[in-house]
């Protein structure tokens, strides 16, 4: 039962992610150009959602940025700051 509930869940928050993605793309941000302290680049500030998780793709070794879950997105993000401070210690 538990495998069934975690398959509906998973696939209700694509669905949601599905709307989300499409509404998204008509929402207007504020300035991005620093974001928490830390400068962003013109042309990152211009990518919409799904360019930047292309971008993702090409830098990142293995495709498939755009389809996982956002809080396993905000995990790799934890993950890549890790890696990068423990290089400037």
């Amino acid at each position: 039962m538990d495998k069934l509930k975690q398959f509906l869940l998973i696939k209700l928050l694509n669905v949601i992610g599905i709307i989300y993605v499409m509404v998204e793309q008509f929402v207007e941000y504020p300035d991005d150009s620093n974001i928490l302290g830390i400068p962003i680049d013109e042309d990152l500030q211009r990518m919409s959602r799904k360019n930047l998780c292309r971008y993702m793709d090409v830098v990142l070794p293995q495709k498939g940025f755009f389809d996982i879950q956002s809080t396993t997105k905000i995990r790799l993000g934890c993950q890549l700051l890790r890696n990068l401070t423990k290089g400037k210690k």
